[in-house]
């Protein structure tokens, strides 16, 4: 189905409100009382900016590796007007990457908040990203992250900033027997439910309704968007939730201390290797930055423990067992994934292998369309973390009652037609936000605004009522796994799709339910 142009009614909406904004620029910007003290941003189209809003204090020193805890207050107003510094993380060099953003450190417990820039006769839904970067890199400052359209649509948008890396990621039998009765280890999943804490005491200031707060998430975002609807410590935060290729089949995470691969054994045997052989917290602390943040790009890279407090259980055995939080819920993948095989580039001969007599009938599976044996086990490979997962994590929530709705994006571009074979991992994310006209290493540009128009209508919809559907847009029909019928977002536009990919999705999840 064509899709309908949407575009002309953001610009119309921007130029009614650019007269306005231009008048009260001379003027002090717009302000907040949260529960620290009270802050000032800034007015910026026809939304309202606060930016670098510390959520928590500091995680340097004596609480490097401990919960988040409360921000300090303040006397006076706070100007909130640039971004906190970026958690720590080894730079990469290609956008979406944080050497993209600005300067990094500890002291990175900041969130960031648009609101429209009148207030609201109601209390506005609220929306809140999670960023992803395989829990190693990402920042709530990305660019891509700018949440101005949303808030020129009537939604409160926050980014957050999570310790990633081994700062975020990290256990230690020292750690463990200073505090054996608290969370342990996910220190980034900890920052998460901090800063939603955070949204629930302080989002009525800025026009949202902390009854109505949606999480949503790509990657590594969308994996923790899961997580948290399987956290006990998360429940009653958050009444809807979206997982972005975040994938769902999550049973091969570190346990906290059951076998020598476990966390805690890695980060012994870590501490070791870096002249830390005892098992003082406090020596563990004084491990200098440098030496934390290389650890955090090492062979075995830092990620999710099941530590029994915030992390139970592996997201799908809470889904197996119904052990997760019902709420309406919307879920998806690209059609690409394999893209991420070139961070990864053994990852798909290594999957392969391990389907063993199974490898040659998932082979076949894929070549059928003409794919070379390498491009058959790469598209395989993605299909089997993000395609097959999404299906999974929506029928498990469908079955349980909660409102779902699957999606597959293979929009590709105009700029990138007759070139890209697909939508690779992430390429969504610009068009849901609306910012198709920023650089991006995915090539959308002012001529993709239909899309970006109709996938963030999408998303704004289902936050403000647990429902996509509405203004005129293809419909989306809720997902079960008796109708199996998923969105497609493709070049024509979005359309409804029956048993999409059935007879290799199912295969997949033959494989993964037989480990």
């Amino acid at each position: 189905m064509p899709m309908p142009s949407f575009a002309p009614a953001r610009l119309a909406l921007a130029l009614a409100t650019s007269l306005l904004v231009g008048l009260a620029s001379a003027h002090a910007g717009p302000t907040a009382t949260i529960d620290t003290g009270r802050i000032e941003g800034a007015a910026e189209g026809g939304s309202a900016a606060f930016r670098g809003i510390p959520f928590a204090a500091p995680p340097v020193g004596p609480l490097r590796w401990r919960p988040p805890q409360p921000a300090a207050p303040w006397r006076g107003v706070r100007q909130t007007v640039t971004y906190g510094p970026d958690c720590p993380q080894v730079p990469m060099t290609e956008v979406p990457g944080p050497g993209f953003t600005g300067p990094s450190g500890e002291d990175c417990l900041y969130l960031n908040v648009w609101t429209p820039a009148h207030k609201p006769a109601k209390p506005l839904p609220v929306m809140v990203w999670i960023y992803g970067g395989a829990f190693i890199m990402g920042a709530g400052s990305y660019p891509d992250y700018d949440g101005a359209h949303f808030a020129e649509e009537g939604v409160v948008l926050v980014t957050l900033n999570y310790r990633v890396g081994l700062f975020g990621f990290f256990a230690h039998p020292a750690l463990t027997r200073e505090s054996p009765n608290g969370p342990l280890g996910d220190y980034g999943y900890m920052d998460q439910i901090a800063a939603l804490k955070w949204v629930q005491r302080n989002i009525a200031a800025f026009g949202g309704d902390p009854s109505n707060v949606t999480i949503f998430g790509q990657s590594a975002g969308g994996v923790g968007v899961d997580t948290l609807l399987v956290s006990p410590m998360a429940r009653g935060l958050f009444a809807k939730a979206i997982s972005q290729s975040g994938g769902g089949r999550t049973r091969d995470m570190a346990r906290l201390s059951d076998g020598p691969n476990s966390a805690e054994p890695r980060g012994k045997a870590w501490a070791v290797s870096v002249g830390v052989p005892s098992d003082d917290p406090a020596a563990l602390r004084a491990i200098p930055y440098d030496v934390v943040l290389k650890a955090g790009f090492g062979p075995r890279l830092p990620g999710p423990i099941v530590d029994g407090k915030i992390v139970p259980e592996p997201v799908d055995e809470a889904m197996f067992d119904g052990r997760h939080a019902v709420v309406p819920f919307m879920v998806g993948s690209n059609s690409g994934e394999e893209s991420l095989l070139r961070w990864l580039p053994d990852a798909a001969t290594s999957y392969v292998k391990s389907m063993g007599l199974a490898r040659d009938e998932g082979l076949r599976l894929f070549e059928a369309d003409g794919l070379s044996a390498s491009a058959a086990a790469a598209k395989l490979w993605g299909e089997a973390l993000m395609v097959e997962p999404a299906r999974f994590v929506a029928r498990h929530m469908s079955a349980a009652g909660a409102p779902t709705y699957l999606y597959h994006y293979a929009y590709v571009p105009l700029a990138k037609r007759g070139e890209a074979a697909g939508a690779p991992h992430g390429a969504e994310i610009n068009l849901i936000f609306a910012n198709e006209g920023r650089v991006s290493m995915f090539g959308e540009g002012p001529a993709d605004a239909a899309m970006a128009d109709l996938m963030h209508d999408y998303w704004i919809a289902f936050a403000r009522t647990g429902d996509p559907n509405g203004g005129g847009r293809p419909y989306w029909p809720r997902y079960s796994e008796a109708s199996d019928k998923l969105l497609r977002f493709g070049d024509d536009g979005a359309a409804v799709v029956k048993d999409f990919d059935k007879a290799r999705l199912d295969f997949l999840a033959g494989v993964a339910e037989a480990k």
